[in-house]
């Protein structure tokens, strides 16, 4: 796709918008206002595009089940991601409190939750996604099913990551055989994938994922358009809207519109040195701005926001990437321009009531 709706956008921007526009949006700011406008603002249900899949993922952070239930208007469906798989393909029961309360609260809501299931151990396991799409598909296969109908849920999420290439046909075979198993109960399947181009498709941590053969097999691909660098690299954007569109100009060659979803990361990364980085919560982003009187630039090559501080823990000078509101919209919008499926965020617990009306802003683009 080219560049015109993100670059017609852009003409709107106003520089002074930027340190509004960083997250943070829960800051008082509308205290002035009437109660009963606040009281009915509050009450309205932001509008999702008919059709439209809007998939917000609850995984193990902070603040993640407070903000389901503050924020779950704004979407329709929730990635539960709990659960691990073994090479055996048996799936350890979760004890976790925050699964049982947000299963319960998924389905008082009558809100369809998938299991995320990943093949986590010490760190992505190919190994484990070796066995799985192999060795103990069946296996596998029958204790995902199992699990989805005791839980309550809609379908799962295979979120395998780090899948040696030359696993490629046990994933798409795997990803068909639990496709039909789940489809006969009545369930669905979503497959995460990392975000990729022609250019780098056969890069060895991307080569794995035939979307072709996995667009035929599930009912949705999400793809995992943020981490385009991550904290062990050098600075730079999480999700460049070049590098997001693409992934999903590649995407929508291999597969239906559709059945695709672009993700959408509610945090950033700070780096105090090369390779050093760590995680900043879209939540924590104004806070920091104004803590260290940082001024954002707007990047408009990649459609990021940027900024620079000096810490006071003796760190030195460090670099941040992130998101803001006119990223969140763009980016978001590009559902639309490609007509997508729909759309996903990482994670709740990481964002604002800023960012949600950033991302429902781009939803109606």
């Amino acid at each position: 796709m080219n560049r015109k709706l993100l670059a017609s956008s852009l003409a709107s921007l106003l520089t002074g918008a930027l340190l509004a526009a960083c997250g943070g949006g829960d800051n008082g700011s509308n205290a002035t206002a009437p109660a009963a406008a606040a009281q009915a603002a509050a009450k309205a249900a932001p509008q999702i595009p008919p059709g439209k899949m809007v998939l917000a993922y609850y995984s193990d952070y902070p603040n993640n089940y407070s903000d389901l239930t503050k924020n779950y208007q704004n979407f329709n469906t929730v990635s539960v991601d709990f659960w691990n798989i073994a090479s055996s393909g048996e799936i350890p029961e979760n004890d976790d409190p925050a699964l049982a309360k947000a299963l319960a609260f998924l389905a008082a809501k009558k809100i369809p939750a998938y299991g995320c299931i990943s093949n986590m151990a010490d760190d992505w396991s190919p190994s484990i996604a070796h066995d799985v799409t192999s060795v103990n598909r069946a296996a596998a296969i029958a204790n995902l099913v199992a699990l989805a109908q005791t839980k309550g849920l809609a379908g799962i999420n295979i979120d395998f990551e780090n899948v040696a290439p030359q696993d490629r046909a046990n994933l798409s075979g795997f990803a068909a055989d639990l496709g039909a198993a789940l489809h006969a109960n009545g369930l669905k399947l979503i497959i995460s994938v990392p975000a990729f181009s022609a250019s780098d498709e056969n890069d060895d941590y991307n080569k794995a994922f035939d979307l072709q053969a996995l667009g035929q097999a599930v009912d949705f691909i999400q793809i995992m358009t943020y981490d385009e660098t991550i904290p062990i690299w050098s600075p730079g954007p999480v999700a460049g809207s070049g590098w997001m569109e693409d992934a999903l100009d590649y995407a929508v060659s291999k597969t239906a519109p559709a059945k695709i979803l672009n993700g959408i990361p509610a945090y950033g990364n700070d780096w105090p040195e090369k390779g050093d980085g760590s995680q900043l919560f879209w939540r924590q982003t104004a806070a920091l701005i104004k803590q260290y009187g940082a001024t954002p630039r707007y990047d408009a090559k990649t459609d990021s926001l940027v900024f620079n501080y000096t810490a006071t823990d003796g760190s030195g000078t460090h670099t941040v990437w992130s998101e803001n509101a006119a990223s969140i919209k763009l980016k978001t919008g590009l559902v639309n321009a490609y007509g997508l499926g729909g759309t996903s965020m990482y994670a709740l617990g990481m964002e604002d009531s800023s960012f949600w009306k950033a991302f429902n802003a781009g939803l109606q683009n």
